[in-house]
């Protein structure tokens, strides 16, 4: 049997159903349903538990291994200087996204178990569209201030359905994509009762995916539709975040074996780009499982934790602030402190979104809470219902 972890974690914007973590021997006869997935643990009477800093550093790091990897490429593209790009290349953004969809899997997992599936959905809508529509505004006035270009009123865009290849606002909203439609096909899952079946949804999952080629080829579109997004490689990381909880009590995998396994693949990452994201989301689950069962001192952290509470406005403000900077800078100052200037303008910018994301997460999410079944189940039935709708109009227009 596994040996216990100890709990010096919550999972950001979720809270334990623990009445109280406890130290020595549990006074619960079984560890709480939540225990692996947010690591509420024995940790000592009246303690209370708080953000898992490793998670959250987890999560910060990888909105910065994305962001290297877009600084990098559009310096290469808009200077034509393809040093920095050599260096920060595609493994830096493959292997970042999988760390997002790696932890977002294994909140989910969770959340779905012991959140009824309309606060579930409702809490998921005001946690991505609020902050992304923000952004998005800003993004286009910033445009129109500029002078950069025009950017038209997409509603499938903003609507973050999977409707294939569409035109984007800030250029990384394909995992977003993604994303809502894992949250919408959870909200299902769990409509018909299936929740408890999970994990075996999510290995008949992985194996479909690993079987797609055969039956499709090799692909790594990650513009998809409605009725191609479920074979793409990229949820293999998703996927596995659902199956962290089970590994964790069912397999014993050493602590250090996800960190041995990211040094192995950003050493030889595969060049099939479908092979990549596949071993990319083998790798990420294995790394967020280490992380979890990791305590490393907070200061030894080097500030990724509150990089990690920012780490969703960094994402979605990254490459917008790469594009202005680039565009207003003299070449009479170097492409290296372009790159520099860049990456510092994105992190600065995402700080003060980053503040505003997670007070307005805060607010909106106690609003759901407080607002009364009736309400809350139209107005996530409308969301559902318009989700679904658009992703199969989706399909038949392009």
């Amino acid at each position: 049997m596994p040996a216990r972890p100890f709990c010096y974690s919550k999972w950001p914007d979720a809270d334990c159903p623990c009445d109280r973590p406890v130290v020595g021997p549990s006074a619960l006869p079984h560890a709480p349903p939540c225990a692996w997935a947010r690591g509420c643990f024995d940790a000592g009477a009246g303690t209370i538990t708080y953000k898992n800093p490793s998670i959250q550093s987890l999560r910060g790091l990888a909105a910065l291994f994305v962001a290297l990897y877009h600084a990098s490429g559009f310096s290469g593209a808009h200077f034509g200087d393809s040093g920095w790009a050599a260096v920060f290349d595609g493994r830096f953004g493959i292997i970042g996204v999988a760390i997002f969809f790696a932890i977002s899997g294994l909140l989910m997992a969770d959340l779905i178990q012991r959140t009824d599936p309309w606060r579930f959905l409702a809490h998921r809508i005001v946690r991505i569209y609020p902050t992304f529509l923000l952004t998005a505004s800003a993004w286009a006035s910033v445009i129109a201030l500029l002078g950069l270009g025009k950017i038209g009123f997409h509603i499938f865009s903003l609507m973050l359905v999977p409707v294939g290849p569409r035109a984007y606002y800030l250029g990384v909203e394909w995992t977003l994509v993604f994303e809502c439609t894992y949250y919408v096909a959870l909200f299902l899952i769990a409509l018909i009762g299936w929740s408890r079946c999970l994990n075996r949804i999510a290995l008949a999952w992985i194996a479909a995916i690993a079987a797609a080629p055969l039956f499709i080829g090799w692909s790594d579109n990650i513009y998809c539709s409605f009725y191609s997004i479920w074979l793409s490689s990229a949820n293999v990381a998703f996927a596995g975040g659902l199956l962290i909880p089970w590994i964790a009590s069912k397999i014993r995998i050493p602590v250090g074996t996800g960190i041995l396994a990211l040094c192995i693949l950003m050493v030889a990452l595969p060049a099939n780009p479908m092979i990549a994201r596949l071993a990319a989301g083998a790798v990420a689950t294995l790394l967020v499982l280490d992380v979890m069962r990791m305590k490393v001192p907070l200061h030894a952290m080097l500030g990724l934790p509150t990089l990690g509470d920012w780490s969703y406005a960094l994402y979605l403000c990254h490459a917008p602030c790469i594009w202005t900077v680039y565009h207003l800078w003299p070449a009479s100052l170097g492409v290296g402190a372009a790159w520099l200037s860049a990456l510092a303008t994105a992190i600065i910018v995402s700080a003060g979104f980053g503040m505003i994301d997670v007070r307005m997460y805060r607010h909106l999410k106690t609003a759901v809470d407080s607002a009364s079944e009736k309400q809350r189940r139209r107005r996530v039935s409308i969301y559902a219902g318009a989700f679904v709708i658009a992703s199969l109009v989706g399909v038949v227009v392009t």
